[in-house]
């Protein structure tokens, strides 16, 4: 039987139900939902389907060891059980990264200090290679309860790679798909996506339509770990490959009053290789049809926020309008649903309209509320 690792998948704080429910979907094991994360379990092929596939998740850390250490001297004895040799080598650059509430040792410049002298104590040909590969290792204590994790991911994974040009107070692309998901848009069903920006809600979901995995293209921390297991992760994603349906059309349209929007989105799916499933319009949010959708639709929204705009008025004005479409062309039809962004009540109330379903997380620093018309 294969070992069984532990795992934490770091998510935006308030979109961890939808996350639990994707790892319980690619099989993972022991979920237990946490503020901004997920624990849980599987082997190593698990968490290669999870980088490679995940769409709602931020990154996946290995889980080392556990420890209750209260002096430095007790964490390199802690230090001193992990098998180094299987994570780093000369070519690793080590990065540590540590976070201390409620307990003894609280210095976090001396804890790494301290954890990456030790660790280059245990391995000293550690960095010496000519070919560099930063890992980052991270030093976790809380009420003297401590945790050494190491990040699989390397990069962030809502860092598709897709957006040369994100334009402004872009949408995470963990969040988009955490929107799509919790929305339950089917891909046979039409989805609207006016005010798209730099097209992140359409492209993501062009790539859940045709069962595109979101990373096929990152380079993972894991695979450049002396342990990686290459036979495996080359297993799982030739698999997650083949499933795969670039054929299938989408009814995806967005849209934008504003042509650099539109040409970004335009340059964006190109870049995602969907760009032939997105139909892109300038257009008036006032001018927004329904158009015909035999399997019903899915109309979503983020519209600029009143830091953007900079005067109150003006943002609830838009928010009024905004309102006034959706109520006119929309909420009377049981087959459609409308999503939006909300930063705060005085949007919600400009809108004039009955809110069915709120989900409030974290986006660019703020707390927002998503709400289902």
């Amino acid at each position: 039987m294969a070992k069984q690792h532990k795992f934490y998948a770091v998510v935006v704080p308030g979109l961890e139900r939808i996350a639990a429910r994707e790892l319980k979907s690619l099989a993972a094991h022991e979920i237990t939902i946490e503020y901004g994360g997920i624990q849980f379990s599987g082997t190593l092929e698990l968490l290669y389907r999870v980088n490679l596939r995940a769409r709602t998740i931020t990154r996946v850390l290995m889980r080392l060891r556990t420890f209750r250490s209260m002096t430095l001297d007790g964490l390199g004895y802690d230090l001193k059980k992990v098998a180094w040799h299987l994570f780093f080598n000369e070519n690793t650059t080590l990065d540590i990264e540590v976070h201390s509430h409620r307990s003894r040792l609280n210095h976090s410049d001396d804890i790494a200090d301290f954890a990456k002298a030790y660790i280059q104590k245990l391995l000293p040909k550690l960095g010496t290679g000519k070919k560099q590969q930063s890992q980052t290792l991270h030093i976790r204590l809380d009420n003297n309860r401590g945790v050494l994790s190491l990040d699989t991911s390397g990069e962030r994974l809502d860092r598709r790679g897709y957006r040369s040009d994100p334009g402004k107070a872009p949408l995470r692309e963990t969040i988009a798909a955490a929107m799509l998901q919790w929305s339950g848009w089917r891909p046979q069903q039409t989805l609207l996506v006016p005010m798209c920006g730099s097209g992140t809600l359409a492209i993501e979901a062009a790539l859940i339509g045709k069962n595109v995995a979101p990373n096929l293209q990152h380079d993972f921390a894991c695979l450049h770990y002396p342990s990686f297991n290459a036979k495996t992760f080359d297993k799982v994603r030739a698999k997650t490959q083949k499933m795969k349906n670039l054929k299938k059309t989408l009814p995806i349209y967005t849209s934008d009053i504003h042509p650099a929007a539109t040409a970004r989105c335009a340059s964006n799916a190109k870049r995602a290789g969907v760009e032939e499933s997105i139909k892109i319009d300038q257009l008036d949010i006032q001018q927004l049809q329904r158009p015909k959708a035999p399997f019903g639709g899915v109309v979503m929204l983020n519209p600029p926020y009143a830091l953007r705009l900079g005067e109150k008025e003006k943002t609830l004005s838009l928010w009024f309008e905004l309102g006034h479409v959706i109520k006119s062309q929309f909420i009377e039809y049981k087959a459609w649903k409308t999503i939006i962004v909300c930063p705060n009540s005085d949007c919600e109330k400009a809108l004039q309209l009955p809110i069915k379903k709120r989900l409030k997380f974290k986006h660019g620093g703020l707390d927002v509320t998503l709400l289902q018309i």
